[in-house]
């Protein structure tokens, strides 16, 4: 455990990262379930021959779409805690 200021900071943000990742851990795993199921109850509008052309079609569907723009947001505010320790 770090004894002074800059090392708790230090420690802090650290922890933050971890959140950061846990949370993009989990937002991976909600979308991959959106895709397997929109898959399933409708392959002809979500099934498509390359990876682009099936992002692009699940995209369409605006929870999938929510739960991708939470995570942009998060990987920023990841970089943003990740120049602070940088900085510490």
């Amino acid at each position: 455990m770090a004894g002074n200021t800059r090392g708790k900071l230090k420690e802090n943000f650290e922890g933050v990262h971890r959140n950061f990742n846990w949370s993009m851990k989990h937002l991976n795993k909600s979308l991959d379930l959106i895709a397997v199921q929109l898959m399933q109850l409708n392959p002809d509008e979500y099934k498509k021959e390359s990876a682009e052309e099936t992002e692009a079609a699940l995209m369409t569907y605006s929870l999938y779409k929510g739960i991708k723009s939470l995570g942009i947001g998060i990987e920023a505010l990841d970089g943003l805690a990740q120049k602070i320790y940088a900085s510490i």
